[in-house]
């Protein structure tokens, strides 16, 4: 896939990986579990239109209800997108088309996150839902750059600049389990291939096993994923475009 110039949609981490073996097992399950939770929230009644921004391979259009609209926007190149992208990145369709905005791994991936938002802000209606899932603690991972990390604070921030209201946050992954994912994603390259699944399942079920300590609200503040769900105001004036304006 091609890149951007303004800002950068990406295919989304291995995260989403849910087989037993996979070095994410946990974490996809518990990534899949919270953003149905959060899309649930935004849902509409008589149907909601969905538009899934950076959707690579769209692994969540079959998770979706069978009454919402599913609308996939990528990169010139990706052929399971239903939208391609403009040049500059953003979506060549009318400003409020959309119920909600899903975005999975992929605002750290963009070299202008605020444009990123704003763009976000422009799709929805008025009392729009954005959901937004991106990395909290995480090792680099290059798709084809890897720009940012987040923390809760600095995530709500950025979003509420964009002219949404922050919700509710999430986190994937409390500060041990965290710590065991990283454990293990630092050290799975050194194990023989031979024990390697083995050791990866013991690994997840461990990390499993140590996310039981942690409450929503530790979670959302350690994560090593973070999610937002953030409404648009139904009385919107428009979109802050600039991180230089509205200095706290």
């Amino acid at each position: 896939m091609t890149s951007a110039p303004v800002f950068q949609a990406s295919r989304r981490a291995d995260v989403h990986s849910t087989a037993p073996w996979s070095p994410f097992a946990y974490v996809g399950k518990k990534l899949r579990s919270v953003l149905l939770d959060l899309i649930a929230a935004g849902e509409t009644v008589g149907g909601t239109r969905l538009l899934d921004y950076g959707c690579a391979d769209s692994p969540y259009r079959n998770q979706l209800p069978k009454t919402m609209e599913y609308v996939g926007a990528d990169l010139k190149g990706n052929r399971a997108a239903d939208v391609l992208l403009d040049e500059d990145g953003s979506v060549p369709l009318p400003a409020g088309s959309f119920d909600i905005v899903l975005s999975t791994q992929v605002l750290e991936h963009v070299a202008d996150p605020s444009a990123y938002l704003v763009e976000c802000f422009r799709l929805l209606r008025p009392g729009g839902t954005l959901v937004l899932t991106t990395h909290g603690i995480m090792y680099l991972h290059r798709d084809p750059q890897d720009y940012w990390r987040w923390t809760c604070d600095g995530l709500a921030r950025i979003v509420q600049r964009a002219g949404l209201d922050v919700v509710e946050m999430r986190g994937v992954l409390g500060l041990a389990a965290a710590a065991l994912q990283l454990l293990q994603d630092g050290t799975a390259g050194h194990i023989p291939r031979w024990l390697r699944r083995p050791y990866l399942l013991v690994m997840q079920s461990l990390i499993a096993l140590a996310d039981r300590l942690y409450s929503e609200r530790t979670r959302a503040e350690n994560g090593l994923v973070l999610a937002v769900r953030a409404v648009k105001p139904a009385a919107s004036v428009g979109a802050r475009t600039s991180l230089n304006e509205h200095v706290e």
